[in-house]
């Protein structure tokens, strides 16, 4: 669906962490890593015929086996193992809590005595602090990275983001932000693709997953944060401001209007570039909800493209017209994300894309 996915990689840092309890602050990256490492897991998740369908990441927060990972990371899950840096396997017996518009979710393994982070407070999160992340980038376990907290976003009245330049990739979702005493500031959620922009990384702050805590109830299965999913999400409901309002890809700048009628929502690219207003140009989309809770349909685009003809020598431009598959996955009164398809080259003598990538788009309501 090419440029429609909104290309912003749901790429994340496991960051490797360790006990921090009791500890005296550290003063480097490499203390940070090696008080903080024994606490980082990498959690592979599979569908129920036994087939992996995540990666990510999460971290222990209590001795007794409580791991806090991402919502996405989980999501969709019939089982789940999690892998300790010393090589131990430990199943997850189920979730304890799930916020699915925070992206969080806490969930529960076997264990005693296993080494846990701290949760550090919110308030002692500044602009330019360093932090550290270390995890399993693309499955590479124990890969470290650092960075600066570079901002503090406020995402509607009632989330927030830690905004960090520490380089995270896809299969780090759900690690820890680590600050220099080895106290974790936040979760890793979400990253921008390095196409569209340089060290645009987020976490949820750590506040949050101390709100979750509040929230913990004894394990349900895995397969329950489908139902976790359908409260945030709205699935059963129009948001409030989702119907005939305007809503802004955070990758793109784009600006498309949503509208839902039923099981069906539909959306068009409305901001058009200057040279584009006036012409036949468009990007809709449209959408059915199936049974499983999420929207699928297709993406329609009629858009120019320019080439040069070797004779004569000349630019031609070309009208190119395609249908690309599109799912939302979760929509709430604060944001939208789903699942595109987008390329590196593009053909338009025959109106032809290359390999075709699948990536997430993320939308929020316009101001």
């Amino acid at each position: 669906m090419r440029r429609f996915a909104e290309v912003i990689t749901l790429s994340f840092g496991l960051l490797i962490v360790q006990q921090s309890l009791g500890q005296p602050g550290a003063t480097s990256v490499a203390e940070v890593v090696k008080r903080s490492s024994d606490s980082v897991v990498q959690i592979v998740v599979s569908d129920s015929l036994g087939q992996q369908i995540a990666l990510g990441s999460g971290f222990l927060i209590s001795a007794d086996g409580r791991i806090v990972t991402n919502f996405h990371v989980v999501k969709g899950g019939h089982s789940a193992i999690v892998k300790l840096t010393n090589g131990a396997f430990f199943p997850v017996e189920g979730v304890l809590a799930a916020d699915a518009d925070k992206d969080i979710a806490v969930v529960k393994v076997a264990g005693k005595n296993l080494p846990f982070l701290a949760l550090g407070k919110v308030e002692d999160v500044h602009v330019g602090d360093h932090v550290v992340a270390i995890g399993s980038p693309l499955g590479l376990e124990g890969t470290v990275s650092d960075g600066i907290v570079s901002a503090l976003r406020e995402d509607g009245p009632s989330r927030s983001w830690i905004q960090t330049t520490a380089p995270v990739s896809h299969g780090n979702s759900g690690g820890p932000l680590l600050d220099l005493k080895t106290n974790v500031v936040g979760v890793v959620t979400w990253g921008v693709n390095l196409q569209l922009g340089q060290n645009l990384n987020f976490a949820a702050p750590s506040g949050e997953v101390k709100a979750l805590l509040s929230e913990i109830h004894g394990p349900t299965p895995l397969d329950s944060v489908r139902d976790v999913a359908a409260k945030p999400t709205a699935s059963d409901r129009a948001p409030s401001t989702l119907s005939g309002s305007i809503w802004t890809s955070i990758t793109s700048g784009r600006d498309y209007q949503v509208r839902r009628d039923g099981d069906h929502i539909y959306t068009e690219w409305v901001n058009l570039p200057n040279q584009l207003k006036g012409t036949s140009a468009f990007q809709r989309s449209e959408f059915t909800r199936e049974a499983d809770g999420r929207w699928r349909g297709q993406a329609h685009i009629y858009l120019p493209c320019q080439y040069q003809s070797k004779w004569p020598a000349q630019t031609v431009t070309k009208w190119c017209r395609l249908d690309r598959l599109i799912e939302i996955d979760m929509i709430s009164d604060t944001r939208i994300e789903g699942l595109g398809f987008t390329w590196q080259k593009f053909d338009c003598q025959k109106c032809e894309p290359g390999e075709t990538v699948q990536k997430p788009f993320v939308w929020i309501p316009k101001d």
